[in-house]
Formats: structure tokens, C-alpha cells, sequence
């Protein structure tokens, strides 16, 4: 039984390290657009500033477009009119916050 689990997680830790090369990790991704941003824009500090802003792999929240408050500040005054021992109230709260779209 026990060469078995032997097995199992030695086979498990080699197809793990083979998949993990086979694929070019995001810090390759990035510097790869990097290198190529400063080839096409230039090397001088504005051309860096703009590719790393092009290359950057940050997600933009979107906007609340509806004016309507966002869920958490609804919470939080929620939270804010309960008493601090009404645990009903709180999870009254929390369960508005859970269903909030």
C-alpha cells in the first residue's frame, strides 16, 4: 500500500513539474511585452512608464454607472444603525450583503 502512495505522489510532483514548463509563467509574459514596448517606443523614461502601464496585468474595476450606492456601503450603514450586541440585526446585514447584485 504504501509503494503505491510512493508512486502516486512521485508521479503527481513529476507531472506537476512538467506542466509548470510547458507554459510561459505571467512574469515571462510581462517582460516579453516590455522588451518589445521599449524596442517599438523607445528607451527613455516616459517610453518605460507607458509600456508599463500597457504591459501591466491589473484588472480596472468598472465604474457604478447606475449611481446607486455599492453593496458593501449599504452594509456598512446597515452594521452602523444596529446595536452592537443584536447579532439578529447583524446577520440581517450580512445576508442582504450576500444576496446584493
Amino acid at each position: 500500500m504504501s509503494h503505491r502512495l510512493l508512486f502516486i505522489a512521485i508521479l503527481s510532483i513529476f507531472t506537476l513539474s512538467v506542466s509548470n514548463f510547458g507554459t510561459p509563467s505571467k512574469a515571462a509574459n510581462v517582460m516579453q511585452c516590455m522588451n518589445d514596448c521599449i524596442k517599438h517606443e523607445g528607451n527613455t523614461a516616459t517610453a518605460k512608464s507607458t509600456c508599463k502601464l500597457r504591459c501591466a496585468d491589473v484588472a480596472v474595476p468598472a465604474f457604478n454607472t447606475e449611481n446607486k450606492p455599492s453593496c458593501m456601503s449599504v452594509f456598512k450603514k446597515c452594521n452602523r444603525s444596529c446595536n452592537r450586541k443584536d447579532k439578529a440585526c447583524r446577520r440581517n446585514c450580512k445576508e442582504a450583503l450576500m444576496e446584493c447584485k
